[in-house]
């Protein structure tokens, strides 16, 4: 038969989707849902979360455009662009319910450690400058600095799979968000104890002790170069160092020594106290000093001391190429880079800083992690701040992989339902790798989960109802996901029944 309209082309649907479907329904997200849209077209709302969801997985973009792709999903029924931003509404109004419901499905179904939290903050960049209540100008980890912006707090579990976030106004600061987090995960859990695990930039004084007078412990890394002159001195001294050494070569592969001390950190006087001061003679003072008694756990590796030295080198030498280049050099330093020159703005004479070489070069290998859990040995606190790389990696999944930037959406509630979808995204992706790991050994990145939801095709031949389905473009992930979430295996052929029993997905809806 010659093809001569569109018409005459073999129809084909996107099925990946079924495993979203299947996710969706062991973690309980069709029955919650349907139970607290709160709508009497909840059956449709709940529909519409689930496809958005589901999108999200597979190819993330706008409301709009996804709304225009609904007849390419088997069995997905199309309804209304209204009905579809209308679930941005719900999921900002259940955020805390959601967050509760996830939580107890992971508690009881995954090796949660609860005491263990890893904790960090990022920033998205709205394409625009046009302000409102998250809507805020503020220091960009984007580096987007003319565009308002929101700040997210992320918090995870030790198997990397997202515990609660909480949306902050784009001008918040860092080190002021952990403490509405922790508070969330103590209710969540009823837990007396907390394990913070979290990078430098938490790591203020209110924070800290914040956490101690809670009774909760933190591990976060200490900045050595900032260090006091002293702590440096107990760094370079060779006295107190645990030696592992190649049994083959004699050489020094690695190195830790614990260092004890009492942590001086400055907390602001709250508003009560600093009134009180005021009263005495003499300038009210800002700030109180608390001290927390802490170890640091210092380790040096070899292969770390490599990598260290291996990128400073590619640095000098993409600096030593652009020595000749003064307008180049300027410009890269008002952006705060080239720590290894010297120079004079005013003159071209530029060269590079050997003393700055030199004294980084000292710091090689070297790293440093701070515990007020006295008890934790140095194995211990470097494998607890081991696993703050799934925080790191789930960022770079919601901004890369799941597109979140909320460029798409203006009002204040769209752009927490639209966060809310992200994280229940980024659940189901974490879940997904979780169950891979368990089950199968397996570690696949979302990027892989993602494609294997985007890629399947279902080719359908045949006068209805009488059509034969071929499936197409099925990677291993999704054959593995499918076998652990018992869907029944796909056939080469089958019919309209035999595909609704492998994928849970009625494509009778797509070619009625």
């Amino acid at each position: 038969m010659d093809i001569t309209s569109p018409q005459d082309v073999v129809p084909s649907f996107r099925f990946g989707h079924a495993l979203i479907k299947q996710l969706w329904s062991t973690m309980g997200l069709d029955a919650f849902f349907l139970a607290n849209c709160g709508k009497r077209n909840a059956t449709a709302v709940g529909q519409a979360l689930f496809y958005l969801v589901a999108h999200r997985c597979a190819d993330p973009c706008s409301i709009h455009a996804s709304a225009l792709e609904q007849n390419s999903y088997a069995g997905i029924l199309s309804l209304g662009i209204d009905v579809l931003y209308d679930v941005l509404d719900v999921l900002s109004q259940q955020k805390e319910a959601i967050i509760s419901h996830l939580a107890d499905f992971f508690e009881k179904k995954t090796s949660r450690s609860g005491p263990e939290a890893y904790y960090d903050v990022t920033t998205y960049a709205f394409e625009s400058t046009r302000w409102g209540e998250l809507r805020m100008f503020g220091f960009s980890k984007d580096h987007k600095n003319n565009e308002v912006q929101v700040v997210m707090g992320l918090l995870l579990d030790n198997n990397g799979i997202p515990i609660t976030y909480e949306l902050f106004p784009g001008n918040t600061m860092d080190q002021c968000t952990l403490t509405r987090s922790v508070e969330k995960l103590k209710s969540l859990y009823r837990l007396e104890k907390i394990t913070v695990v979290a990078d430098r930039g938490l790591n203020s004084g209110s924070n800290l002790e914040y956490l101690c007078k809670g009774g909760h412990d933190f591990v976060i890394s200490y900045t050595l170069k900032r260090s006091p002159d002293s702590f440096k001195e107990l760094v370079w001294n060779d006295e107190g160092w645990q030696d592992s050494v190649d049994l083959a070569t004699g050489e020094i592969t690695s190195r830790s020594k614990i260092v004890e001390q009492i942590l001086e950190v400055k907390v602001p006087i709250d508003q009560d106290e600093e009134s009180a001061e005021k009263k005495k003679r003499g300038r009210p003072r800002k700030y109180t000093i608390e001290k927390i008694p802490v170890k640091i756990h210092l380790t040096w590796s070899a292969k770390r001391a490599n990598k260290d030295r291996s990128d400073r080198e590619r640095v000098l030498e993409k600096l030593k190429k652009r020595l000749d280049k003064p307008y180049q050099l300027k410009a890269a330093v008002k952006r705060g880079c080239n720590q290894f020159l010297q120079m004079e703005l005013d003159t071209e004479d530029w060269k590079l800083d050997e003393a700055k070489i030199e004294q980084a070069a000292r710091y090689d290998g070297y790293y440093a992690v701070i515990t007020n859990n006295l008890n934790l040995s140095t194995d211990e606190v470097s494998k607890i701040y081991g696993g703050l790389w799934k925080i790191e990696e789930s960022f770079r999944i919601l901004k890369t992989d799941l597109r979140a930037r909320p460029v798409f959406v203006w009002n204040d509630e769209h752009i927490k339902g639209h966060f809310a979808m992200c994280f229940i995204a980024l659940c189901i992706l974490r879940y997904a790798q979780y169950l891979l790991e368990q089950s199968m050994g397996k570690s696949v990145s979302a990027a892989q989960i993602m494609e294997a939801i985007q890629d399947p095709l279902a080719l359908v031949q045949g006068e209805y109802p009488n059509n034969i389905v071929t499936p197409t473009q099925v990677s291993q992930t999704y054959l593995d996901l499918a076998s652990i979430l018992k869907l029944t295996p796909l056939k080469t052929n089958m019919t309209l029944t035999k595909f609704r029993s492998c994928t849970k997905l009625d494509l009778t809806i797509n070619l009625k």
